[in-house]
């Protein structure tokens, strides 16, 4: 009887604390990250604001939460293990849509939108919070791979991979903040050309 009380405490506050989640991610997309008041996210979240506190006791640590799992989602789609029987292009194409997967949807582009307006606005909390991730990580390990393979050539994979995304991110992610998406209609040429452009310069 103790372990079915606790097991539904425990789904009780799981639910309260994804409630947080949800709530305060709307609040800080409508508001920006300073004008957003715990008072209005406890009201949208439908939780006292002693319930948020328990869970995250100041509203920067929320927002770090948030953060964290709207990254987990893009990572998750990441572990794209290197194969010797797949074409680079397939595999290459693979990665850049988990980078746009950030923003092809409303949500998620404006949350990408407030992350980027808050760094801009806070270089010190946008360092703290950047460090804490290594977004190119499994990227660089699939360049060594495939490097092994001898089917790529670099002197620097860590400098691989920032042309890489900086082409995804310069061509379709800036594009898709300032257009709402607009220009990912039309992603699919871009997306082929970047990664033509990257195999002409690593292509062994």
């Amino acid at each position: 009887m103790q372990d079915a009380t606790k097991g539904r405490k425990k789904r009780d506050t799981s639910k309260k604390r994804e409630a947080i989640l949800a709530g305060a991610t709307g609040v800080f997309i409508e508001y920006g990250f300073e004008a957003a008041s715990m008072d209005r996210i406890a009201e949208v979240a439908r939780v006292s604001k002693r319930t948020i506190y328990n869970h995250f006791p100041s509203k920067e640590t929320l927002f770090q939460a948030i953060v964290a799992e709207f990254l987990k989602q893009s990572y998750e789609l990441k572990p794209i293990c290197y194969s010797g029987d797949l074409s680079l292009e397939v595999q290459l194409r693979e990665f850049a849509d988990a980078e746009l997967y950030l923003i092809d949807d409303p949500v998620r582009r404006g949350l990408s939108k407030l992350l980027t307006a808050t760094f801009l606005m806070d270089i010190e909390f946008g360092k703290a919070t950047r460090g804490q991730y290594k977004p190119h990580a499994d990227f660089i390990a699939w360049l060594n791979e495939a490097k092994a393979d001898e089917r790529i050539d670099f002197d620097s994979p860590e400098l691989a991979a920032r042309m890489f995304y900086g082409m995804v991110e310069g061509c379709l992610t800036w594009g898709a903040l300032f257009s709402d998406g607009e220009n990912l209609k039309h992603s699919d040429p871009v997306l082929d050309e970047i990664i033509r452009v990257f195999l002409a310069c690593y292509r062994r």
